[in-house]
Parts: structure tokens; sequence; C-alpha cells
């Protein structure tokens, strides 16, 4: 775990979170964390997808306890259909992240192995995916306000049952790994042993490539991109290549994912355009070159104000006195009381800048960059624009 630190004192302050599943692989996970660190906290997430998911939530808590590892159950709340696996990967993250910060833990430890990995590089080649796609799982990456750790990636899953059942552990089998109806899944069951050792070599290649490409990609944002407070960035012209919008256009979206290579690539061709959620404009009285500001219409509904609320997946409000009822939600038609020249802000990110809104009317302006309103609002973006595979705790 050396290689991953440093590490936080082992204290009970600052636990290392866990998270459990129940399934062999993040049992492993527990038992190993359990045996390098004292203060370790799992969380076991209930989707509430399957009947008996909750009954196999609380005996995976039961287990943890007989091991020694302090748990907590975390349930979800339904989501629209649609998009199951991704919802349901995204409500899970959003959960954990939540419980991580409750509970003082700036680290959360995840188990995919190397079958993961290989599963992923192959999956990502016959996409045609470039050196960020092949590189794989990252062992570490910063993901909104926590560090997600992978310390079982160079492991072979056969290794972490063997591991369980040395020391007579039992462990839950999700049918739905079994499923052949997942892609990932027909990836598990049909890669052969010279396939995964072809993934390895390929993913090799990729992280040497990635690494030089980061070190590019930061180096050109620092010279031509500017970054505003209130969520929108200016990109000088002689800046305007397929990695750096990729990564601003991530940035603003706030999605945690980069658009496709070829949608990027024809963005550029016209020099302007929509590209996921954001609105890529002629940069006009801001300078040479583009602006990158957040598509109103792609904008999340109104969402419950209270401390700690993040809505459109990018502003966090901080401030705790709020009326009972109010909504977070776009400033949109009351921009027009601004002066948005003398802020120097463009008009379409202004309509996207978060206000405080009851009953109807808007009751709270934000306290961003240059506004001086009344509530206080933090970007929440999940990703940093750069970095997010370096970062140290």
């Amino acid at each position: 775990m050396a290689q991953f630190g440093p590490w936080p004192p082992d204290v009970e302050e600052a636990p290392v979170a866990l998270a459990v599943s129940g399934g062999a692989d993040s049992t492993a996970l527990a038992l190993l964390a359990r045996r390098w660190r004292r203060n370790v906290l799992a969380f076991v997430v209930d989707h509430a997808l399957r009947s008996e998911s909750a009954a196999e939530a609380r005996l995976t808590i039961q287990r943890l306890a007989d091991m020694g590892v302090k748990a907590r159950l975390l349930t979800l709340e339904p989501f629209p259909k649609g998009r199951l696996q991704e919802r349901a990967r995204q409500a899970r993250f959003e959960a954990l992240e939540a419980a991580c910060v409750a509970e003082g833990c700036l680290d959360l430890l995840v188990a995919h192995h190397a079958g993961d990995q290989d599963e992923t590089v192959w999956m990502r080649s016959l996409r045609a995916s470039g050196p960020l796609g092949l590189s794989g799982i990252q062992p570490v990456s910063v993901r909104g306000r926590i560090r997600l750790v992978r310390p079982l990636l160079s492991l072979q899953p056969d290794r972490l049952r063997k591991t369980l059942q040395a020391e007579n552990l039992p462990w839950i089998e999700d049918p739905s790994n079994a499923n052949r109806r997942f892609e990932r899944v027909r990836w598990r069951q049909d890669l052969t042993p010279e396939q995964r050792r072809d993934a390895d070599t390929l993913q090799i290649a990729a992280r040497q490539d990635r690494q030089r490409l980061e070190g590019d990609v930061a180096a050109n944002l620092a010279r031509y991109a500017v970054w505003h407070a209130e969520g929108w960035v200016f990109l000088e012209q002689a800046g305007m290549g397929e990695e750096n919008l990729s990564v601003l256009l991530r940035l603003v979206s706030g999605k945690p994912y980069r658009p496709a290579r070829e949608a990027v690539q024809t963005l550029l061709k016209h020099g302007h355009g929509t590209l996921s959620g954001v609105q890529v404009r002629r940069g006009g009285r801001f300078g040479d070159g583009v602006i990158l500001v957040r598509e109103e219409n792609a904008l999340e509904p109104q969402t419950r104000a209270g401390v700690g609320a993040v809505w459109d997946g990018r502003w966090r409000l901080l401030t705790r006195d709020v009326p009972q009822g109010a909504l977070i939600g776009p400033l949109g038609d009351a921009v027009h009381a601004l002066d948005l020249r003398r802020l120097g802000l463009p008009y379409a990110a202004a309509r996207c800048l978060p206000g405080i809104w009851h009953e109807g009317q808007l009751v709270s302006w934000p306290c961003i960059g240059k506004m001086r309103g009344k509530v206080d609002f933090v970007w929440a973006g999940g990703v940093p624009a750069t970095g997010e595979n370096h970062f140290r705790t």
C-alpha cells in the first residue's frame, strides 16, 4: 500500500473507506485492508434492484463485523429506468462520496482486479480508443471530493478467491455477473489467456503515451486556456486542438467522461457548435478564440436546496440558511437585471449560474466569482481538468 500513499494516520477520526458489495473481490479487499490498517470503514450499497438485495446487504455487514471491519449500509433511492448499469454506477458513486465525506474518509478503496483490467482494455481497443482509453483502469484517481484507490489491479480474481477459501470466508455470487446480456460479462467469459497477455502489452505502451499526452495537455491549457470561476472557459485559437477541447468540454459539462473523439473532431472542423451539453462559441469581445459555456437546454431540473446539495453535477450549495422548500435552479431571465459587461460574463454562462428559488421567485443570488450574492456555491465537477491520476492524499 505504500506505493499509493502517503496515507492519513491510522486513527479513528480518519478511516480509509472500502466499497464492499459482498462479492469475492470486495470481500477479499476488506480482509486485506483490515490486516493492513486498524481503522477502515466499509460501505455496503443496496441498489434495491433485486428483491433479495436488502437481505444480501445485511448479510454482508454481518460478515464484515465477524472480520472486525466496521460497516455502514447505504440504500439508494429509485432511479429512472433505462441505461441501468450507467445510472446504477453513478448513483452508487454519489452515495459513496457523500458517505466518505460524512465519515471523514479521504480515500475509497475499490476492488477492481487484473481481470477487470484486461476486459476494459479489450473493450476499448475495439472502439479504437487512444492512449487514454487503452491505458485502462487507473490505480489512483480523484473523483469529486475523494480519491479512488484500486490496490488489487495486479492480482488475478482466482487468487483473491483462494485467499478467502484459505480463511474459510464466504461471499455472495451476484447472478448478473454471469448474465451474457452485459458486454463485460461476455468479455470476461470469452477472453483467452493469450488475449489477456496481449491486453497487458497494449496497456503498458498506452500508459507511456498517456503520460506524455497528459503533460502536453497540461502545458497547453496553462498557455492557452483561462478558467473562470463562474464555470466557463476562454480558449485561444492557437489552443484549439482535439485533446484540449475534449478536456475542457468534460470540465464545463461536469460529466465524468469525455465526449466521443469523432464528435470532437467534427466540432473542430466547424469551429463552433454544441457537444456534451456545452456550447462552443466564437470568442467575440473576449478575444481571438472560443468560449465554452454550459448549454442551457441541457441543465438539470431544479433540485431541493440544502447545505451540500449539488445541482447540475457542477455546483454545491454551502449556505445553510435558505427558505424551507427552496430550490436550486438556473438564473435564466433573472440575469437581465445584471450588468454582465461589467462583470465580464457571457450572457449564456450567466443564465446557467445557480440561484435559490422559492415559490417561483428568485430569492438569493449566488456568490460566485465576481457575483457577490447571498448564498455560497463551490464548483463540484467530479473530475479535474488535468492531473486526475496523480493526486496524493
